[in-house]
C-alpha cells in the first residue's frame, strides 16, 4: 500500500512540475481555445493587422466543430466575414455569412439575424447580385425588431443604393422615403445624401441635385466629398459649364491628395507598428529561450526527484517487509489477547451463574427472618438482632458487601445500608414495603433517593444493578 502511495506521489509531482512549464490551462476545451483565438484576432485586427487576425482564426477552425456555443461560433464567423470584406473576397464572405446566419438563429434571435441578413445583402450587392441583395435586405427588415428604427432606416438606404444601380428611380425614391419615415435623423448620414442627390439626378432634376451637393459638401467626410464632386462635375459638364466642371475636378484632385496624405500617414503609422511588433517578437524569442532554459532546469530537477523517489520506493519496500513481520507478531499477540478475553468472559459468565444461584437462595434464607415477627397491623417487625442477622447473611452470600458499601459511601446511615441489603438480595417491593410500613409504590421512590445518595452518575442504571457490582 505504501509503495502505491509513493508511485502516486511521483506521478502527481511530475505532472504538476511539467504543467507549470507548459501553460496548457484550458486548451483541451475546444470552446475556450476558440474564444481565446477570437480575442487575439480581434486585438490584432483593431491594430489593422488583418493577415495576423486571419491566421489566428484559421488556427481556431479545427476546434470549431467541438465548440458547443452558438454565441462563440457566431463571433468566429462574424470575424471571418469582416476579414473577407477587407480583402474584397465577397463570395467567400457570403459563405461565411450563411454560417453566421445559422448561428444567429441559436442565440438572441431577431437582432443578430437581422444584422447578418443586412451584411449578406451588402456582400451580394458587391458581387452585383442585385436580386439576392434586395432579397437579403428585405429579410433584414422583416427580422428587425420594431424599435430598431435606425437599423431599418439603414436597410432602406442600402436598398436605395441597390436600386440606384438599376436606374430604378421610383424604387430609389420609395426607399429613401421609407428611410426618412423610419428615422428622420438618417438624412444627416453621408450615404443617404449620396443616394438623395443621385435620385434627383436620375429624375432629371440636375440643378436641384447640384444645389443639394453644394449644401452637403462642407460637412461631408472625405470619401463622400469626392463622390459628390464627381457627380457635381458631371452635372456642370452636362449643363455646358466647363469652368465649373474644371473647378470641381481640381477639388477632386485636392481631395485625392488629402486622401493620399492620410493614407501615407496611416502607412507610416503601420511601419512604426510593424517595427514595434518586430521588437516584441525579439523579446518573445528571448522569453522563449529563457523558458526553454527554465524547462531544462525543471526536467533536471524532475530527474533528481525521480532518483530520490526510486530510493524512497526501495526504502518503502524494506519498511513494508519489516511492517509485515511486525504485523504478524501483532496478530499473534492479538490472538493471544482474544483467547484471554474469551477465557475471562467464560469466567465472568460462570460468576454470573453462581451469583444468580446466590440470589435464588438468598430470599429463602431471609424469609424465616422476615416472617419471624409481625405487628398488629400486619407489617414485618424487625429488631436490631434481626437486622444484624440480615447483614451477616448478606455478607455470607455476597462477601464484604456491607463493609465495602460503607467504605465507598461513608455518608450512608445504618438504615440505608440495611435497605441496600434488602435490595441486593432481590427482596420484592411488597415485602420491603411491609418491613418499613409503607406503600409498595413508596419503595420505588426510596430506591430513587438511594441512587442519588450513592452516585449522581447512575441516573440511567437501576439500583439493583449498581449494588450487584459489590458482589463481584
Amino acid at each position: 500500500m505504501r509503495f502505491l502511495c509513493y508511485i502516486s506521489f511521483a506521478v502527481v509531482l511530475i505532472v504538476s512540475c511539467y504543467s507549470g512549464t507548459e501553460q496548457t490551462d484550458s486548451d483541451n476545451d475546444s470552446t475556450s481555445v476558440v474564444v481565446r483565438l477570437i480575442d487575439d484576432a480581434r486585438s490584432v485586427l483593431d491594430a489593422d493587422d488583418a493577415d495576423s487576425a486571419f491566421s489566428l482564426l484559421l488556427k481556431a477552425e479545427p476546434y470549431l466543430s467541438g465548440c458547443g456555443s452558438n454565441e462563440v461560433r457566431y463571433d468566429y464567423h462574424d470575424m471571418m466575414a469582416r476579414l473577407y470584406e477587407r480583402k474584397n473576397l465577397f463570395s467567400m464572405q457570403e459563405r461565411v455569412l450563411q454560417k453566421k446566419l445559422a448561428d444567429a438563429a441559436g442565440t438572441d434571435g431577431l437582432p443578430k439575424q437581422a444584422t447578418t441578413y443586412y451584411e449578406l445583402g451588402v456582400s451580394r450587392f458587391a458581387q452585383a447580385d442585385i436580386p439576392g441583395a434586395v432579397a437579403s435586405l428585405n429579410d433584414a427588415l422583416s427580422h428587425s425588431p420594431i424599435d430598431s428604427v435606425s437599423f431599418m432606416a439603414q436597410c432602406y438606404v442600402m436598398l436605395g443604393q441597390v436600386y440606384l444601380q438599376t436606374d430604378n428611380t421610383d424604387s430609389l425614391q420609395w426607399a429613401l422615403n421609407q428611410a426618412l419615415t423610419a428615422d428622420s435623423t438618417i438624412s444627416a448620414q453621408p450615404v443617404y445624401r449620396l443616394a438623395e442627390v443621385y435620385s434627383l439626378y436620375g429624375q432629371g432634376e440636375k440643378q436641384a441635385a447640384a444645389d443639394k451637393i453644394n449644401g452637403y459638401l462642407p460637412s461631408s467626410p472625405l470619401y463622400a466629398r469626392i463622390e459628390l464632386l464627381n457627380l457635381l462635375a458631371t452635372i456642370h459638364e452636362e449643363q455646358g459649364n466647363l469652368n465649373r466642371s474644371l473647378s470641381d475636378l481640381r477639388q477632386i484632385i485636392a481631395c485625392n491628395d488629402s486622401a493620399a496624405q492620410i493614407e501615407a500617414s496611416e502607412n507610416t503609422a503601420k511601419i512604426h507598428r510593424l517595427r514595434h511588433e518586430e521588437q516584441m517578437k525579439s523579446a518573445q524569442l528571448e522569453q522563449d529561450r529563457l523558458r526553454a532554459e527554465s524547462r531544462a532546469r525543471t526536467m533536471t530537477l524532475i530527474g533528481l526527484l525521480a532518483v530520490a523517489l526510486a530510493a524512497g520506493v526501495l526504502l518503502s519496500v524494506w519498511l513494508a517487509r519489516r511492517a509485515v513481520r511486525a504485523r504478524q507478531s501483532e496478530l499473534e499477540a492479538l490472538s493471544l489477547a482474544e483467547d484471554a478475553q474469551a477465557r475471562e468472559a467464560e469466567v465472568r459468565s460462570m460468576n454470573q451463574e453462581l451469583q444468580q444461584r446466590y440470589y435464588s437462595h438468598l430470599y429463602a434464607i431471609l424469609l424465616p427472618i422476615l416472617n419471624a415477627k409481625r405487628t398488629k397491623t400486619g407489617f414485618i417487625d424487625l429488631n436490631e438482632k434481626s437486622w444484624r442477622l440480615i447483614e451477616e447473611n448478606t455478607d455470607m452470600v455476597l462477601p464484604n458487601f456491607t463493609s465495602m458499601l460503607r467504605k465507598n459511601h461513608p455518608s450512608l446511615a445504618d438504615d440505608d445500608v440495611r435497605f441496600c441489603c434488602l435490595v441486593v438480595m432481590q427482596v420484592p417491593n411488597p415485602v420491603i414495603a411491609s418491613v418499613y410500613g409503607i406503600a409498595p409504590s413508596s419503595v420505588s421512590v426510596r430506591k430513587q433517593r438511594m441512587k442519588k445518595k450513592l452516585d449522581e452518575a447512575i441516573a440511567n442504571e437501576t439500583l439493583e444493578h449498581y449494588l450487584s457490582k459489590y458482589s463481584l
